[in-house]
């Protein structure tokens, strides 16, 4: 599981675009997420408009690896990624 393709791994998003809207942090240092999607999020297909350019176009936009998958705490549980970590 480790060694997954870059191609195998796209696959896996099941474009719930959980990971594309905003996140807040409560008093407790619980970070949520809010109802108040990326702007470069289609809302309705759920997906990233700017894709391809994410990274250099939205500084906030954080690459999912598995390792960082298995950190984040607030991906919905119907993420494609989250739940291959938690097989």
């Amino acid at each position: 599981m480790e060694e997954i393709a870059d191609a195998a791994w796209e696959a896996l998003c099941n474009c719930c675009g959980g990971c594309c809207f905003e996140k807040s942090i409560d008093a407790y240092g619980q970070i949520f997420s809010t109802r108040e999607p990326c702007r470069y999020l289609d809302i309705h297909s759920r997906r990233c408009r700017i894709y391809p350019k994410r990274f250099d176009i939205e500084k906030d936009c954080i690459l999912l690896t598995l390792e960082t998958v298995r950190r984040l705490s607030w991906l919905p549980s119907d993420c494609g990624y989250r739940a291959l970590t938690e097989n």
